[in-house]
């Protein structure tokens, strides 16, 4: 990441810009606008996932979209919105959108929670399957992890193995249609996306981080 690059990101939350905006450029940076991943994502008719929650808690029980809607709620969150000036600046990188405003929904249909065992093995799925940083990237985030949150080790590192190990049994998410999924019981989109049930149920839990919440906590009211 270069010293222009934090400057600008700096300046967006200076600016009180949103939350969606923020991810999607510090993505774009950190993949870079060459990513393979841009290759792939040609099909789709826009990279954005833009949902209406109001839909989503209308839907039946054990949908996609329920669950998903339930997931934001149970923390007090919205899904993540880009502007129409960052969707335009992001034009030449769809991954960097596609990422940012799946992310939560790749929890519900991976089955990783939301604690820092769940995020690294969202993480470490995305880049098994040719999304996101490197490999190197992966270890690093593993660490630094492991450092700030010593705690949090077992579940990091295990979920980090079965991230891996799912996507490589798995479709590619990211290409995958998920807008037509939200309808879909959680069981059979699952199943479409090959997304193995003992593999689900490996997942380590992991628990809550109060460090983590902070700097949730933090981010969302800089954007608010």
């Amino acid at each position: 990441m270069k010293w222009s690059d934090i400057r600008e990101i700096n300046r967006l939350h200076r600016e009180g810009r949103s939350i969606g905006d923020i991810a999607a450029l510090k993505f774009a940076v950190l993949a870079g606008s060459r990513h393979t991943g841009n290759d792939r994502l040609h099909t789709l008719p826009t990279p954005c996932l833009e949902v209406d929650m109001a839909e989503l808690r209308a839907l039946p029980e054990g949908t996609v979209g329920r669950e998903f809607a339930r997931q934001l709620d149970s923390k007090g969150l919205e899904p993540l919105v880009i502007s129409d000036e960052m969707k335009a600046r992001l034009a030449d990188n769809p991954l960097a959108l596609r990422y940012t405003t799946t992310h939560d929904l790749v929890h519900v249909l991976t089955g990783f929670p939301t604690t820092p065992a769940g995020e690294i093995g969202v993480f470490a799925f995305m880049i098994g399957q040719g999304f996101g940083s490197s490999a190197a990237v992966l270890w690093s985030s593993a660490l630094i992890y492991s450092v700030l949150m010593p705690l949090h080790i077992p579940g990091v590192w295990h979920n980090v193995r079965v991230g891996l190990r799912m996507a490589k049994e798995a479709g590619p998410m990211l290409e995958a249609p998920l807008e037509e999924l939200l309808a879909v019981p959680l069981t059979e989109a699952r199943a479409r996306l090959g997304l193995r049930p003992e593999t689900i149920a490996a997942i380590a839990p992991g628990h809550d981080s109060m460090l983590a919440n902070w700097i949730l906590a933090k981010q969302a009211k800089a954007a608010a």
